[in-house]
């Protein structure tokens, strides 16, 4: 049994319908992962899937995501129940109106808690580096620092291009 989920997938570089280099497939992953505020966190529990929006920071080599959510949430319950997860990340709010013009990814992976360690304190710094404002929020006793190990990036552009990148083989 696979640990994750596997979306349906058109390798457009083996049809030649698209001719693209891991490089600049990595390359726009990076820039919606480091240039978004913002990502739709999918959990899973009683049957159910769940979404929210999160405030997000990732890592520089792509294989973490890390945010910060209250203790005493439907979110945390969650997470708490299955560590599954999927993010969504797009550009449509920076981008020219078009559905041709957005691109989105879709970042599978295993969510843990990190708990207080010099580890949890360098993830909560980088989080404020990028959300200032959540200073108080992430510092507070009543929530939790949630890493994502990220299995795999599904990026998705021009409505139809789908090309998958694996952080872990790279």
């Amino acid at each position: 049994m696979k640990e994750f989920d596997e979306p349906m997938c058109v390798d457009h570089s083996k049809d030649n319908f698209c001719q693209e280099s891991d490089l600049d497939v990595l390359e726009e992953i990076s820039q919606l992962v480091f240039n978004q505020p913002f990502a739709v966190l999918a959990t899973q529990g009683d049957g159910q899937p769940y979404a929210s929006i999160i405030s997000f920071v990732c890592s520089s080599d792509l294989k973490n995501i890390v945010f910060s959510t209250p203790l005493n949430t439907r979110k945390f319950s969650l997470l708490s129940q299955s560590n599954k997860v999927a993010l969504f990340v797009d550009n449509r709010s920076t981008v020219p109106p078009g559905v041709n013009k957005v691109s989105g990814v879709t970042i599978t992976g295993k969510s843990k808690i990190l708990y207080n360690s010099p580890e949890s304190d360098k993830w909560a710094d980088l989080l404020i580096k990028k959300h200032p404002y959540l200073d108080s929020f992430v510092k507070s006793p009543s929530n939790a620092l949630i890493m994502v190990d990220v299995y795999r990036y599904f990026l998705v552009r021009r409505f139809q291009e789908v090309f998958e990148w694996n952080p872990l083989q790279k």
